[in-house]
């Protein structure tokens, strides 16, 4: 297992941990199974970013009471994330819901400092794209960790660890990849949000307004690449989206683009399927199919943690 895999691993297992997924997860695996069928092939895998509303909504998630908001929004990040870690399988991108598993480093480079006060953004998925070296492309036992003795000897007592993950991260940031991703349920009453956002991100804060990116020496705009997206579904029901609503519009130039979990229609939203050769593309040693097609007999075994098969 390497690095990106250990990382797409216990993300992936943090989703199944949470009582919403494992309420959800039931009727969604039947219409996941109704929609691959038998013998499902790499480009069926990848199709089910076409799906994702469809099989999100199985479950009643659209529901408007403020409970059920706060359940499908969390049903709606895991299925979002859930989806990413399955596409990427093989790659070196890897997408995190629970921040507390995401590197310190990284936490600290999509920091937004208001003045004195510190807030995370809007990230409810954490995308990262590991570097093409050696140490992130071998097996976590074949691993040595050079030019700390201190991080050397934890690495060797207790095998890969978040101080580990922590030091090889701040040591090549440089060359990581970050995506942020915002999921919504509803499009209507939060496109504004990715929005502005974006507007902070790409200006890199407004130093006049003391509003800064980043903290501890890390700040996005010193990684190899940065991408802001946004993920709907959307549950606003009898809406129909045209190039020129006001919602569309609102998230039209996003730096990583707008998605729904719904075919790609023209100037209006992409599926989600398209955001990995629109974003992640450099994580893939050969292909995104040539990847998940090699993964497709590790399913039962060692990626049973998708629960797919």
């Amino acid at each position: 297992m390497t690095i990106p895999e250990y990382f797409r691993k216990i993300s992936t297992e943090s989703l199944f941990s949470t009582k919403t997924l494992q309420n959800c997860w039931p009727i969604w695996k039947e219409t996941i199974d109704e929609i691959l069928g038998e013998n499902f092939n790499e480009i069926d895998i990848i199709n089910l970013g076409d799906h994702l509303s469809d099989i999100f909504k199985s479950t009643g998630g659209e529901g408007r009471g403020q409970s059920q908001v706060s359940a499908g929004g969390t049903a709606w990040e895991s299925l979002v994330c859930w989806y990413i870690n399955l596409c990427t399988i093989g790659s070196r991108t890897v997408a995190i819901r629970k921040m507390s598993l995401v590197p310190k480093p990284i936490q600290d480079a999509i920091t937004v400092n208001y003045g004195n006060f510190a807030c995370n953004t809007e990230s409810d998925i954490t995308v990262i794209t590991f570097p093409n070296l050696p140490e992130y492309n071998m097996e976590l036992d074949e691993l040595e960790i050079e030019n700390n003795d201190a991080i050397i000897e934890t690495f060797k007592k207790n095998k890969f660890n978040t101080e580990v993950s922590d030091f090889i991260t701040a040591r090549d940031f440089d060359d990581f990849e970050i995506g942020v991703i915002q999921c919504k349920t509803n499009w209507n009453d939060n496109a504004q949000i990715p929005m502005l956002w974006d507007m902070i991100y790409s200006a890199n804060g407004f130093r006049g307004r003391n509003i800064t990116i980043g903290r501890n020496g890390f700040n996005i705009h010193n990684a190899s690449n940065f991408s802001y997206s946004f993920v709907t579904v959307p549950s606003n029901q009898n809406t129909k989206y045209k190039s020129d609503s006001v919602a569309v519009k609102r998230v039209t130039n996003l730096s990583g683009g707008n998605y729904w979990g719904g075919n790609t229609e023209q100037n209006v939203a992409r599926s989600l399927k398209e955001i990995f050769t629109n974003n992640f593309q450099s994580g893939y040693p050969n292909n995104i199919r040539t990847e998940i097609r090699n993964a497709l007999p590790l399913l039962e075994n060692q990626l049973s943690y998708f629960k797919i098969i």
